[in-house]
């Protein structure tokens, strides 16, 4: 149970409780007393600043490449103070981590679009692979620096591994559900068949976009090649 204190005042008369004292101000014509500020505008300009703070560093780590940047980097450039910063990450580590997993958002935004679009487009499963390997190479392109960070961190990150991990089963689930409309093509475990599918997917395109990796040489290893070869490989495994 909540209890309100009572002070008593110098006479021994208890103190009149605030909205009492709204009610007796207003009827002797003095002005009630004031009332807590609203903190919707500070948490507004919270937000904002939690904005500026993935924002800046986001662009931070597009124009360096990579995670070359500092705190203060973070500060100067988001207009935000390192105070700020500190009140909302522990270290830089933890804001490379939030703007990570935004990222990963990002990423699965835009792969349930495709696969929507690619759905609506299709007529056959070959159809349909063919047209979510294509323009989900797109989606990840627009990604790839932070695809990149993420598999290097997870190597030595528990928390970059497990939100890796996190993303790859939300698409094995999405890619499940959109193969369920040609379920009665996909002899076997359709569920177990997502899944490596995606993996499949995944890391055929994502080593395309690692440049750490010894570029191929061979025309038929181009990209446009892999995803023609790995739209063949993928529909072939899903039919038998």
């Amino acid at each position: 149970m909540l209890m309100i204190k009572q002070v008593k005042s110098s006479k021994g008369t208890q103190a009149v409780p605030r909205a009492r004292r709204a009610t007796v101000a207003a009827a002797a014509g003095e002005p009630a007393p004031a009332a807590p500020a609203d903190r919707g505008p500070v948490q507004g300009r919270s937000q904002a600043s939690l904005k500026r703070m993935l924002a800046a560093a986001r662009n931070l780590m597009l124009e360096r490449d990579g995670e070359d940047f500092t705190l203060n980097d973070v500060s100067m450039t988001g207009k935000v103070s390192i105070g700020s910063i500190y009140h909302r990450f522990a270290s830089k580590d933890d804001l490379v981590r939030a703007v990570l997993e935004a990222e990963m958002k990002e990423i699965e935004a835009g792969e349930t679009l495709v696969q929507q679009r690619s759905l609506e487009q299709s007529s056959s499963l070959d159809q349909f692979i063919s047209l979510f390997i294509r323009d989900f190479f797109e989606v990840l392109k627009k990604h790839s620096l932070f695809i990149r960070l993420n598999i290097r961190r997870a190597a030595t990150d528990p928390a970059a591994a497990m939100l890796g991990d996190t993303h790859e089963q939300r698409a094995a689930q999405r890619l499940h559900k959109a193969l369920t409309i040609y379920a009665a093509d996909i002899p076997g475990d359709l569920d177990r068949k997502a899944s490596y599918s995606m993996l499949m997917i995944f890391f055929a395109l994502a080593w395309q976009l690692t440049p750490e990796m010894p570029r191929p040489t061979k025309p038929q290893q181009h990209p446009d090649w892999v995803i023609i070869e790995l739209c063949t490989m993928i529909s072939s495994y899903l039919k038998n």
